[in-house]
Protein backbone atom coordinates (compact mmCIF):
# COMPACT_ATOMS: atom_id res chain seq x y z
CA UNK A 1 0.00 0.00 0.00
CA UNK A 2 1.21 3.45 -0.74
CA UNK A 3 1.94 6.00 1.85
CA UNK A 4 -0.61 8.38 1.68
CA UNK A 5 1.39 11.41 3.19
CA UNK A 6 3.60 10.52 0.52
CA UNK A 7 0.42 11.07 -2.03
CA UNK A 8 -0.98 13.91 -0.21
CA UNK A 9 2.74 15.63 -0.94
CA UNK A 10 2.45 14.87 -4.66
CA UNK A 11 -0.93 15.88 -5.12
CA UNK A 12 0.13 19.27 -3.20
CA UNK A 13 3.18 19.30 -5.64
CA UNK A 14 1.46 18.68 -8.78
CA UNK A 15 -0.89 21.67 -7.83
CA UNK A 16 1.74 24.01 -7.02
CA UNK A 17 3.47 23.49 -10.64
CA UNK A 18 -0.12 24.24 -12.24
CA UNK A 19 -0.91 27.47 -10.79
CA UNK A 20 3.17 28.29 -11.17
CA UNK A 21 3.31 27.42 -14.71
CA UNK A 22 -0.20 28.98 -15.50
CA UNK A 23 0.49 32.13 -13.84
CA UNK A 24 3.22 32.56 -15.88
CA UNK A 25 0.70 32.71 -19.26
CA UNK A 26 0.18 36.27 -20.54
CA UNK A 27 -3.25 36.94 -21.25
CA UNK A 28 -3.46 40.28 -23.04
CA UNK A 29 -5.77 42.56 -25.26
CA UNK A 30 -4.20 43.30 -28.66
CA UNK A 31 -3.37 47.04 -28.36
CA UNK A 32 -4.27 49.46 -31.03
CA UNK A 33 -0.58 48.82 -32.43
CA UNK A 34 -1.42 45.67 -33.50
CA UNK A 35 -4.67 46.44 -35.63
CA UNK A 36 -4.89 46.33 -39.25
CA UNK A 37 -5.72 49.41 -40.87
CA UNK A 38 -7.17 48.96 -44.64
CA UNK A 39 -9.18 51.03 -46.69
CA UNK A 40 -12.13 49.63 -47.98
CA UNK A 41 -12.24 49.04 -51.90
CA UNK A 42 -15.04 51.33 -52.83
CA UNK A 43 -16.28 49.51 -55.97
CA UNK A 44 -19.83 50.79 -56.43
CA UNK A 45 -21.59 54.16 -57.10
CA UNK A 46 -23.86 54.39 -54.56
CA UNK A 47 -23.29 53.88 -50.62
CA UNK A 48 -24.93 54.29 -47.27
CA UNK A 49 -23.58 53.59 -43.70
CA UNK A 50 -25.50 51.59 -41.89
CA UNK A 51 -25.72 53.71 -38.64
CA UNK A 52 -27.64 55.59 -40.79
CA UNK A 53 -30.87 53.91 -40.62
CA UNK A 54 -30.81 53.61 -37.05
CA UNK A 55 -28.35 50.48 -36.25
CA UNK A 56 -26.30 50.86 -32.59
CA UNK A 57 -22.86 48.60 -32.88
CA UNK A 58 -22.89 48.59 -28.68
CA UNK A 59 -23.48 44.44 -28.93
CA UNK A 60 -26.77 45.16 -26.86
CA UNK A 61 -29.04 46.31 -29.43
CA UNK A 62 -31.00 44.45 -32.22
CA UNK A 63 -29.99 45.60 -35.50
CA UNK A 64 -31.82 43.12 -37.89
CA UNK A 65 -34.28 46.22 -38.69
CA UNK A 66 -31.92 48.26 -39.59
CA UNK A 67 -29.91 45.93 -41.84
CA UNK A 68 -33.22 45.22 -43.44
CA UNK A 69 -34.00 48.30 -44.17
CA UNK A 70 -30.51 49.93 -45.30
CA UNK A 71 -30.45 46.64 -48.23
CA UNK A 72 -33.85 47.61 -49.35
CA UNK A 73 -32.87 51.10 -49.44
CA UNK A 74 -29.73 50.34 -51.46
CA UNK A 75 -31.18 47.28 -53.63
CA UNK A 76 -33.05 49.80 -55.86
CA UNK A 77 -29.34 50.78 -57.00
CA UNK A 78 -29.14 47.36 -58.56
CA UNK A 79 -29.22 48.46 -61.90
CA UNK A 80 -27.35 51.35 -61.57
CA UNK A 81 -23.89 49.66 -60.68
CA UNK A 82 -25.24 48.52 -56.77
CA UNK A 83 -24.61 50.02 -54.00
CA UNK A 84 -22.40 49.23 -50.71
CA UNK A 85 -23.13 48.91 -46.71
CA UNK A 86 -20.59 50.58 -44.91
CA UNK A 87 -21.03 48.39 -41.34
CA UNK A 88 -18.44 50.60 -38.95
CA UNK A 89 -16.23 48.93 -36.56
CA UNK A 90 -18.76 47.83 -33.35
CA UNK A 91 -20.32 44.61 -32.24
CA UNK A 92 -23.65 44.85 -34.06
CA UNK A 93 -26.25 41.65 -33.01
CA UNK A 94 -28.25 41.11 -35.67
CA UNK A 95 -31.04 38.14 -36.97
CA UNK A 96 -30.92 36.70 -40.39
CA UNK A 97 -31.66 38.98 -43.36
CA UNK A 98 -30.97 38.16 -46.94
CA UNK A 99 -27.98 40.03 -48.99
CA UNK A 100 -29.89 41.14 -52.78
CA UNK A 101 -27.54 41.29 -56.19
CA UNK A 102 -25.56 43.68 -56.76
CA UNK A 103 -24.55 44.68 -53.54
CA UNK A 104 -21.34 44.79 -51.33
CA UNK A 105 -21.43 44.91 -47.57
Amino acid sequence: MKNPRFQNSYIIGVISAVLIFGSLVECRVPSSSNKIDYTAINCRKHSAILTDFGAVGDGKTLNTKAFNSAITKLSQYANDGGATLIVPPGKWLTGSFNLTSHFTL
